[in-house]
């Protein structure tokens, strides 16, 4: 996966994040300036699982986060090497048998595929935008970013390769893993899918 931003935070003040993010190919992207970016840098951090200076959360946002990855990415349905669906938290085909392909009729991401992880067959399930955009008004409660136009400091860099975000959430656990200043790349750009 290609980084396309380098990403500086500051710890958190309750429940308000701020940081930079720095283009890595200033020629192709530009900065996005909806909320969704913000939630998709908490929710990259949080996926970094302590590195970089992130560090970890509740099992409660864990939950929420990985909702979230589904959300944007769409869900993984498990299933045999013949399509079957699997029952939940099992190698064992579900009872009664049905195919994912019908199950899941006109929810099989056209663009996503099979795969095979943890010992198990998936099928990729279409993202849900329009979900991932209604909770990113749920949890962003405010997002501001602005382009460093002219930053003296970095006069050899093209301008506008960085920028300065800071953000509000609706509730302190969004932000638990950011207890100090971080440091992550990102390939998220705001965009949904």
């Amino acid at each position: 996966m290609t980084m396309i931003f380098d990403v500086f935070t500051e710890a958190t003040r309750g429940t308000t994040l701020s940081g930079t993010v720095q283009y890595r190919d200033p020629d192709n992207y530009g900065f996005d300036q909806g909320p969704a970016f913000g939630l998709q840098l908490i929710m990259d951090a949080w996926s970094e699982r302590g590195d970089f200076g992130a560090g970890s959360v509740s099992a409660e946002t864990e939950a929420e986060f990985e909702e979230l990855y589904e959300l944007y990415f769409g869900p993984k349905a498990r299933v045999d090497k013949d399509g079957y669906l699997l029952a939940d938290g099992s190698t064992q085909v579900r009872i009664p048998r049905v195919k994912a392909e019908e199950f899941y009729k006109g929810r099989i991401d056209p663009y996503g595929g099979r795969g095979f992880s943890d010992g198990v067959h998936y099928i990729d399930l279409t993202p849900e935008p329009g979900a991932f955009a209604r909770r990113t008004e749920e949890i962003i409660v405010s997002w501001t970013i602005e382009e460093d136009e002219d930053d003296p400091a970095d006069a050899d860099e093209p301008e506008g390769t960085s920028a300065f975000f800071t953000l509000e959430v609706s509730d302190p656990r969004y932000l638990e893993h950011f207890k100090k200043n971080a440091f992550f790349q990102t390939a998220f750009t705001g965009h949904l899918p």
